[in-house]
């Protein structure tokens, strides 16, 4: 079984979302937008061991929690989309495109990752790597079971921005009808933002997955 613990963090409110496999006490964070010392006490209380870091996307408010964590422990693989890339060292420029202001370290990648890499898991549960691109080129969602983690590609009942840079409304709507709308109906979505929904629901209510 799979233990999933929100976190929301930063003034943007992204959702950070630590997974501990009970069997393996592996952990896995999603989007660690910041809180990187309270998210650890977490993991240590549990006596879990933390694996890697997955990225949604390179948006500021979902990776300035990592260079905390790799200041700290430097050996956590941190993955992303390579066409997120550049966003990597942006987050202070991001930052001020939006009013605020800080002093981050660029985030250092292990290895870029796209729908061709199989080897992701926690304990015995593979991580299946959706390539979602619309919010950002490099947008990706995660599948662990009937789990979908889905950054700001799709939130309950609305989606991502497609503004900021890199965005497209056309290939975000593709890739939400072609990839995530064909998934089993009793699929939870753990979005980027926002309350937890699921596919049946988004079919039904998000006007945006409707044919």
């Amino acid at each position: 079984m799979i233990k999933i613990q929100l976190f929301i963090e930063n003034p943007i409110q992204t959702n950070t979302w630590v997974l501990i496999d009970d069997e393996s006490n592996e952990a896995v964070i999603i989007d660690l937008g910041g809180g990187y010392d309270k998210i650890k006490e977490y993991i240590d209380a549990h006596c879990a061991e933390l694996k890697f870091v997955l990225c949604t996307h390179g948006h500021f408010d979902h990776i300035m929690g990592i260079p905390d964590m790799q200041m700290d422990n430097p050996d956590i693989p941190v993955y992303l989309s390579k066409k997120d890339e550049n966003m990597t060292d942006k987050i202070n420029e991001m930052l001020k495109q939006f009013g605020m202001s800080g002093n981050y370290a660029s985030v250092k990648v292990a290895e870029f990752i796209d729908e061709n890499t199989k080897h992701l898991s926690i304990g015995n549960n593979k991580i299946e790597v959706i390539e979602t691109p619309g919010h950002t080129q490099g947008g990706l969602c995660f599948k662990i079971n009937n789990l979908l983690f889905s950054g700001d590609s799709l939130f309950r009942r609305e989606i991502g921005r497609c503004d900021l840079e890199g965005g497209s409304y056309k290939e975000l709507i593709h890739s939400l009808k072609t990839k995530i709308a064909t998934l089993p109906d009793d699929t939870f979505v753990y979005p980027g933002h926002g309350p937890v929904t699921n596919i049946k629901d988004e079919k039904e209510f998000n006007y945006y997955l409707q044919d």
